[in-house]
């Protein structure tokens, strides 16, 4: 991975930390708020609703203490009067015309044992004994108790929870209680539900007495407690608070993209920034190992960056001398070491000539009759040897004036293919594993020299043993490559290293300057020919750089 890539990835991983980091913190945050936000609604809300019910209790109680003072109530307890008897019909519906104008919903006259003198809620009770109110008569006046009362209405006798309290109403030596409230009723839940906006449920244990409004999917319940008897129940809808908090996330996450899709393109501009001097050193340095020392890296930086590429080009420019120096130290040491072999390859059979001429000189000084039989065997042998001489120095002297390359672009495997039908099969095959179009600008009549020299060797490797001969052409994205792979012998060990130096070879009368000229060509077209490691015989490889455009 490149190393502006990691670099963004890494600005964009940051960020993404960060986010991951701070997302969580703020949503929950949010909630908190938004809870917090909804919970203060809902207290205010419920406090209306308690201030509601207070106000119902206090007229009840209003309504009840104004019913004690007045005359019709003293009247109706006149004519409850034990010694007026019998007591009068208009006793019987007293409760209902009194608490209708009061804006009470329960009212019964009881006497002091609990006897049902007159009952507005429910007069088909006239006489009973309702202990539930009589209970309500033991506590004291500013209590307001909530109880179960029996009702009649179209539907039937029911009970429904009430908050009532009791008054006492003396006249002479009798009392009279009046017991009176109002109903926790479906008015009462539609009062709720109007001045809360929630649905109201009033509940008698698990009974449902009343009901106003909808219930909303997604609720908060709270609760008004009337103990022991009833509760009303109100579900508030928390649609508004999910619907707050679903717009600021999405507003949130969007921001948060936002921000990773700045820091991504501030990463992608700093990396660039950052790497751009890097790329050029590392493209420069490639360009060096290649064999271009003139190289420099021209680029606008600052700080580290600036002496970097500062430092580089004083040391490529330090390296083309010292490779200058050292290419014309190696050249005049190459050519000493090549004309010590030249020397010695013509010293070699200076030797037997000069013995032969030697032997010559003295047979005919002697007239030995032997001299023409000697004349002629030391003839051929001078012949042979100043042949070998002439074959030296011809090879000798290709190897110094190889001529300038002329490149022309074609197909590797084409040029192999083409130097391959020249080899008929016998003894030795030929196998051939060309990757097609694989081009290169070269010398093509240098090139065929080459391959022509690697398969002669091969060939000349397997003489005796007979084999295979493989010539591989390929590709990478950088480089072309030509192979020649055979199963002779092999290179000795102690040879590998200096088998492309001239007049170095493993065949006897070789001359040694095959594996150089081929090497030197390879050399010359900014390529490589090396000797590779192989489980059987040689293999040598030719590479060259393919065409940039």
């Amino acid at each position: 991975m490149r190393l502006r890539t990691t670099l963004s990835l890494a600005f964009l991983a940051l960020s993404l930390v960060q986010v991951a980091t701070v997302v969580p913190f703020a949503l929950k945050n949010l909630t908190a708020l938004l809870t917090g936000q909804e919970r203060q609604r809902l207290d205010r809300v419920m406090l209306a609703a308690e201030a509601t019910a207070q106000r119902k209790q206090a007229d009840a109680k209003a309504a009840m203490d104004e019913l004690a003072q007045s005359r019709e109530l003293e009247d109706v307890a006149r004519d409850a009067d034990p010694k007026h008897l019998p007591p009068p019909a208009t006793l019987t519906t007293a409760a209902a015309r009194l608490m209708v104008p009061r804006g009470l919903q329960v009212l019964s006259l009881l006497d002091s044992t609990g006897r049902t003198l007159s009952s507005g809620h429910l007069p088909a009770h006239l006489g009973d004994i309702d202990d539930t109110l009589l209970a309500v008569t033991k506590q004291p006046p500013e209590t307001l108790a909530a109880v179960m009362v029996e009702l009649s209405d179209a539907s039937g006798l029911r009970t429904a929870p009430a908050l009532v309290t009791a008054r006492p109403v003396d006249y002479g030596d009798a009392r009279l209680w009046a017991v009176g409230g109002v109903l926790l009723d479906e008015a009462f839940a539609t009062e709720l539900e109007r001045l809360t906006g929630a649905q109201v449920e009033i509940m008698a244990g698990k009974e449902r007495i009343a009901r106003a409004g909808t219930r909303p999917a997604s609720a908060s319940v709270r609760t008004l407690e009337f103990p022991p008897v009833a509760e009303a129940r109100l579900s508030f809808s928390r649609a508004e608070m999910l619907a707050t908090e679903a717009e600021v996330l999405r507003a949130f996450l969007a921001f948060a993209s936002l921000g990773l899709a700045l820091a991504l393109l501030i990463g992608v501009a700093v990396s660039r920034r950052i790497t751009r001097p890097l790329e050029a050193l590392t493209d420069a340095s490639r360009r060096i190992a290649g064999g271009e020392l003139d190289v420099k890296v021209q680029l606008p930086a600052a700080g580290e960056l600036r002496t970097l590429i500062d430092t580089f080009n004083r040391m490529t420019k330090d390296l083309q001398a010292t490779t200058e120096k050292l290419v014309q130290s190696e050249r005049i040491a190459a050519w000493q070491e090549v004309a010590r072999r030249l020397a010695h390859e013509i010293k070699n059979p200076l030797t037997p000539i000069k013995m032969s001429l030697e032997t010559l000189i003295a047979l005919g000084r002697r007239n030995d009759p032997r001299f023409n039989t000697m004349f002629q065997e030391s003839a051929g042998a001078v012949l042979e040897e100043v042949e070998r001489l002439k074959r030296t120095v011809d090879e000798f002297s290709q190897f110094a004036r190889l001529p300038r390359p002329k490149p022309q672009r074609f197909d590797l495997a084409e040029l192999a293919t083409q130097v391959l039908q020249l080899y008929a099969p016998g003894k030795i095959t030929y196998r051939a594993d060309l990757q097609p179009g694989v081009f290169v600008d070269a010398d093509r009549d240098q090139l065929t020299q080459v391959l022509v020299n690697l398969v002669k060797n091969a060939e000349e490797s397997m003489s005796e043993t007979g084999g295979e001969v493989t010539v591989n052409v390929a590709r990478d994205a950088t480089s072309a490559w030509l192979e020649v792979r055979d199963q002779g012998p092999g290179v000795p060990a102690d040879q590998r290293s200096r088998i492309f130096e001239p007049y170095v070879t493993t065949k006897s009368g070789g001359t040694g300057l095959g594996l150089a000229i081929a090497a030197r060509i390879a050399q010359e077209h900014s390529g490589r020919l090396v000797l590779l490691d192989s489980e059987r015989g040689a293999r040598f490889r030719l590479t060259l750089p393919t065409p940039k455009s």
